[in-house]
């Protein structure tokens, strides 16, 4: 398999925009924000991005405390969003389809309800999901057309950058076929030269077959040497020999999330493209089920996160469980990445 084929990437300008929402001008703030990504995105109905972007901030507005922020950032031909905030949560039936079904989620509980505003955002989205606890709620949207890729994967992102706008020096990349590649990369330190060397590591990553993570390392580390350098991680995931395999260089780290069982992938000190020599590659053989659900970090997001205070959260849609990491773990003073990647069986339904 080479990546690229079938692949969807976030390096660079795909950062998300963390626009934070605490008073109504941040609610317009907001609005033309998104206005300006859905510009000359024609497979978005006109003024449809700006009424989802501002049914979203008005919801954080009135009823999380003490407000909330989205994300937001280009996805494909159009525009992806995420609504997130520290409580009190919502009703289920404030986030009910037109036709009464229930997605299963947490457990959810009366907090403030998020009323009719949710209901719009779900009749224009491509693609929505949410997941509502105590400590608080994320609703995922997509505008424009759905994700690309086999429909066997599913995978979503985060990728803040440091004060939540500007260049992130972290990016992630997948290349999805009969097998799953992923890339997490952090730049040597913060702004456009670190962003710029990330760039670097996915265009190399898209270029190299990965069958073999830690040559997908080599190139990267090769085409990193024009640049300040940094740190990857690469995973390939082979379904048919229930196997992932893992190789990185510097403090990328990740686990292997199957049901109750977790599996830490090790990294290995070291940078790529600031020495001519490659530094020593870890290669690390596991084992893969089909409803195992990979997750790589930058170090962005604190050692020793877990999953245990937001039940049922891996069968909500990828980006999801991402930002809810982030959210819980994420550090203020560093860009922060999380990729979560799973086979489809491991969705809900």
């Amino acid at each position: 398999m080479t990546p690229g084929a079938g692949s969807e990437a976030a390096p660079g300008g795909h950062e998300h925009r963390r626009h934070t929402i605490v008073a109504q001008e941040d609610v317009g703030a907001l609005r033309r924000a998104v206005a300006r990504l859905a510009a000359g995105r024609h497979v978005l109905r006109e003024g449809v991005a700006e009424l989802v972007a501002t049914e979203l901030g008005t919801n954080l507005l009135r009823h999380a405390h003490p407000g909330g922020y989205v994300l937001a950032r280009t996805a494909g031909d159009g525009i992806e969003l995420i609504s997130v905030d520290h409580g009190p949560g919502t009703t289920a039936a404030a986030l009910a389809p037109p036709s009464g079904t229930v997605p299963p989620a947490a457990v959810p509980f009366r907090g403030g309800g998020l009323g009719a505003g949710l209901s719009v955002v779900r009749r224009n989205a491509t693609e929505f999901d949410w997941y509502s606890t105590r400590r608080g709620t994320v609703v995922y949207v997509r505008l424009g057309t759905a994700s690309a890729g086999p429909a066997q994967w599913r995978f979503g992102g985060v990728n803040i950058p440091l004060g939540g706008d500007g260049a992130s020096g972290d990016a992630w990349a997948v290349a999805l076929g009969p097998r799953a590649a992923a890339l997490v990369v952090d730049g040597l330190g913060h702004g456009p030269a670190a962003a710029a060397a990330a760039r670097t590591a996915v265009a190399a990553f898209g270029q190299a077959p990965a069958s073999e993570p830690d040559l997908s390392v080599r190139h990267v580390h090769e085409a990193m040497r024009g640049t300040r350098g940094g740190v990857a991680g690469v995973c390939v995931i082979d379904p048919g020999r229930g196997e992932l395999v893992h190789a990185a260089v510097g403090n990328i780290c990740g686990r292997i999330l199957t049901g109750p069982r977790s599996v830490h992938l090790l990294d290995r000190p070291g940078t790529l493209g600031t020495h001519l020599p490659l530094p020593t590659v870890h290669v690390q053989r596991s084992a893969w089920e089909p409803r195992s659900t990979l997750v790589l970090v930058s170090d962005g997001i604190r050692s020793g996160w877990n999953l245990e205070d937001h039940p049922r959260l891996l069968e909500r849609h990828p980006a999801i469980v991402a930002a809810v990491l982030h959210r819980e773990y994420g550090r203020p003073t560093d860009d922060a990445t999380v990729l979560v990647l799973r086979q489809a069986g491991a969705m809900a339904s």
